[in-house]
């Protein structure tokens, strides 16, 4: 008799530059984050035009990104890529990745800017492991520290990166400045304005 379990396929992590995968990687994204995601880089970028509120054109703008990314490489000394978990043939999982060209910090560093995956397979450990593969890759190309951030609502995120070694070294806070939001700041409900 055969064995009645179905193969799994191994997972696999590498940089991807496969101009083909640009579709698959866009519905990735869209189809997997919510307004919770959206963090101040959101905002202060193209992606999202209020805290909870993803702009009008956000498949465009996801999909240049993932565009120039896929065309980037370490050997060109390029300052975004894309790694992908793979199960088979399948993409699962995607990290954009920034890298700081300028040098001006004084510990070299990278901003993992995105983790996406598949809700199939969220909790089976492969978020860990491409979070993981990503480190590595970057310490051997001598980057010493990892930063990222998590939009304020995303608890879910937030533990999955301290369960990974992160941890939260500022707070970043915003202020409406417009005419239609402005008069909210002047609000004190917590009474610690001074």
């Amino acid at each position: 008799m055969k064995n009645a379990q179905a193969h799994t396929p191994a997972i696999s992590f590498d940089w991807c530059h496969d101009a083909s995968a640009e579709d698959t990687l866009c519905k990735l994204y869209l189809d997997n984050v919510s307004a919770d995601y959206i963090s101040h880089s959101e905002l202060q970028g193209e992606r999202a035009d209020a805290p909870g509120n993803w702009r009008a054109d956000l498949p465009e703008v996801i999909r240049g990104e993932i565009r120039a990314a896929l065309s980037h490489d370490w050997a060109h000394g390029d300052s975004t890529l894309l790694a992908v978990a793979t199960a088979g043939d399948a993409i699962v999982g995607m990290a954009l990745v920034s890298i700081d060209t300028r040098q001006r910090a004084s510990k070299s560093f990278a901003a993992l800017d995105d983790l996406v995956l598949l809700p199939s397979v969220r909790g089976s450990g492969i978020g860990s492991q491409l979070v993981e593969w990503v480190a590595d890759e970057l310490r051997s190309h001598g980057i010493a520290r990892l930063f990222l951030e998590c939009g304020a609502h995303n608890l879910t995120a937030q533990t999955f990166f301290r369960g990974r070694g992160f941890k939260q070294v500022s707070v970043v806070m915003l202020r409406e400045l417009d005419a239609g939001t402005a008069s909210a700041a002047v609000d004190d409900k917590d009474g610690d304005r001074g």
